[in-house]
């Protein structure tokens, strides 16, 4: 029996002991956490690889929006990021939303999205989920066909049937207590309260243990970094080389704030508003907004954030603590017998909430694959190859969304100048001047599929309009792409009427009567 100890709670800490004692239930696993040190808590929002992973964990959705005052989300409305109060949404399902209609397959292409792009129409138009979220509904309507993956433990989601995919948002603190709890009180996982000090090694540089500030040693024959921004094992001890991603993304400050509502209304998705140095991220919990104002430091410094969040909003908002962060990723994220995990692994700004879904899917490569069993070089050199190509194409599509032609303040009229474009997405840019072309054979996408490259690219317009237009014109199915589209939208009108409300989606997940 193996010992695997996890540095560090919250969210990546526990989510990280659950995973290891779904795949390893014979290990002891323990978690170290220190209560004088807290956690960031920051981070409330994530994309539909969630529901995935809660699946997996036997989790039901509706255990979150009882414990942890989650609420449904179901994309990202983007406002402001011209500098005119005009909005796009980016949704989770693209176009594959239009497979559910059962229309011609040219709705199940880009076909659809080239047009509009082409006649300058907002793709939000032809989105039944930018609709929906407009409306405050959610892709639910009320059915007897529950998802099979959930058919193994009781939930009120299995009395609903979805039309979309779908992510939540939570409180991070929350979130992190009940899993705690969880993983302590039914599966078998331990807690020990203690600061770490010092790391213990074998003769062959592998971590043999932690000591504890209070004389304790815990042996271990695995560890997790799940010690955040302090990036204990990988960074302060075994120096592992950091990629530095702030010539491509600038922004290096957050001040967190809140902001309270009244309960009703609340939106079903995240709202990401461009601010003249940077961005606030919105995201609405059952009890308040969760917030955060991200700015490059370079041009203002806190006390001038704060006022110009405040100017934004008309009344004063506090921020418990500001955070300072680098953008960036250590090249490997397996050394020795240690695995970083979250925020001690990499960190970019939470603009697509990407952070649960790139640690949790690398977490769970490494433990498919069974390197704590196996530990060869050729092991761990493949596992660091795969977290690699998770991590690297994050920045890249963060990029676009700063490609606007907001030019109201020195950061966004000299954004262009003083930042490196990626060299891959600077070949996705002149390919699209001349074809509008988003299959894989001719730009890899990696991780974010054709529908928000096109999406984010529309909504930030960096088309060649002209270039879609011709593409669009010359289709042999430009006849019946009005007929197709005007259907599409008879259809939509006719579903979103059958859509539950988000406050209605909420109160049944936690079993009681809608407000």
């Amino acid at each position: 029996m193996k010992k695997i100890i996890v540095l560090g709670g919250g969210t990546a800490g526990w989510l990280t002991a659950l995973l290891v004692r779904e795949f390893y239930p014979q290990f002891e696993v323990t978690v170290v956490e220190s209560d004088t040190i807290g956690i960031l808590g920051a981070g409330e929002g994530t994309v539909p690889h969630i529901v995935a992973v809660l699946d997996f964990l036997k989790i039901p959705v509706s255990a979150l929006m009882r414990e942890c005052g989650a609420t449904l989300k179901t994309g990202i409305k983007f406002t402001n990021w011209h500098g005119d109060n005009t909005a796009y949404f980016h949704n989770f399902t693209g176009n594959d939303e239009l497979e559910m209609w059962d229309l011609d397959s040219i709705f199940r292409s880009n076909v659809l999205p080239t047009m509009l792009v082409g006649r300058n129409i907002p793709l939000d138009s032809a989105s039944f989920i930018a609709r929906l979220s407009a409306e405050g509904k959610v892709p639910f309507v009320v059915g007897e066909i529950p998802p099979a993956d959930l058919q193994n433990y009781p939930d009120p989601l299995q009395r609903l049937h979805h039309l979309g995919s779908f992510a939540l948002h939570f409180d991070a603190r929350l979130l992190a207590g009940f899993l705690g709890r969880l993983a302590r009180k039914e599966r078998n996982i331990a807690r020990v309260e203690g600061k770490f000090v010092q790391v213990n090694t074998d003769a062959d540089g592998n971590i043999s243990g932690l000591s504890l500030e209070d004389g304790r040693v815990l042996g271990c024959d695995f560890i997790f970094d799940c010690s955040g921004f302090a990036r204990l094992l990988l960074g302060k001890h075994f120096n592992e080389t950091w990629v530095d991603y702030s010539k491509h993304l600038p922004l290096d400050t957050a001040l967190p704030f809140f902001i309270p509502h009244d309960g009703g209304n609340l939106p079903p998705y995240t709202e990401a508003i461009a601010m003249k140095y940077g961005w606030i991220w919105k995201i609405p919990v059952q009890e308040r907004y969760g917030c955060g104002y991200v700015f490059d430091s370079s041009f203002i410094n806190e006390e001038e954030a704060l006022k110009e969040v405040e100017d934004k909003l008309g009344f004063s908002v506090t921020s418990p603590k500001t955070f300072r962060f680098k953008a960036g990723a250590f090249s490997n994220s397996l050394v020795k017998n240690c695995f970083a995990v979250g925020l001690a692994q990499n960190f970019v700004e939470p603009l697509e909430a990407t952070s649960i879904w790139v640690f949790t899917r690398n977490l769970i490569n490494l433990l498919k694959s069974d390197a704590i069993n196996n530990l060869t070089p050729e092991v761990t050199n493949r596992i660091n190859a795969g977290c690699r190509m998770v991590n690297d194409p994050i920045p890249e599509f963060l990029q676009l969304h700063y490609l606007t032609r907001r030019r109201d303040s020195p950061f966004w009229q000299t954004f262009r100048e003083r930042m490196t474009i990626i060299p891959s997405l600077q070949e996705k840019l002149e390919l699209w001047q001349e074809m509008p072309l988003f299959d894989h054979d001719t730009v890899a996408l990696e991780m974010f599929k054709a529908p928000s490259w096109i999406t984010v690219g529309a909504g930030v317009d960096i088309f060649n309009r002209a270039a879609f237009q011709r593409l669009s014109a010359n289709s042999r199915l430009e006849s019946n792409l009005d007929d197709g589209y005007q259907r599409l939208l008879r259809k939509q009108e006719n579903v979103a009427r059958l859509c539950l409300s988000h406050a209605e989606f909420i109160s049944r997940m936690k079993g009681v009567a809608a407000r």
